[in-house]
């Protein structure tokens, strides 16, 4: 029996709001971020999270069906890529400014006073400067 193969939508179908959607989850923009760290392409199993593995395959999941992500079966095992020339075809700059944001719930790191995030608040102000 031939494995299945996953349908991918035409990213002429997908809407921004999809995309924002499934990057808004932080698993999800982590393993974005993974996929982009990397050239190429990735073995499902070499995702290193410490979710289940039945959890990872929805957030897999949910990629592919926004768009981001392009599975490829080669006998039993499934590898994961990143639609980063597609989706840069598609919507200019998104990807590449997502990525570039520093997010320090993901970063794990705390912010800092003087750090780029809050620059351009005004001193004494209560409301963090946009980023």
């Amino acid at each position: 029996m031939a494995p299945r193969e996953q349908e991918h939508p035409a990213l002429n179908d997908v809407e921004l709001v999809t995309v924002l959607s499934a990057l808004a989850e932080p698993t999800r923009l982590r393993i974005v971020r993974m996929l982009a760290a990397m050239e190429g392409e990735r073995a499902w199993k070499d995702i290193d999270l410490p979710i289940a593995q039945s959890t990872l395959s929805h957030h897999l999941k949910i990629l592919r069906n926004a768009g981001l992500v392009q599975n490829r079966t080669e006998g039993t095992r499934c590898f994961i890529s990143l639609r980063d020339a597609e989706l840069e075809g598609r919507f200019p700059g998104l990807l590449e400014s997502v990525l570039e944001c520093r997010d320090t719930a993901v970063a794990g790191e705390p912010e800092e006073p003087g750090s780029p995030e809050n620059r351009g608040a005004t001193e004494g102000s209560s409301v963090p400067a946009a980023t």
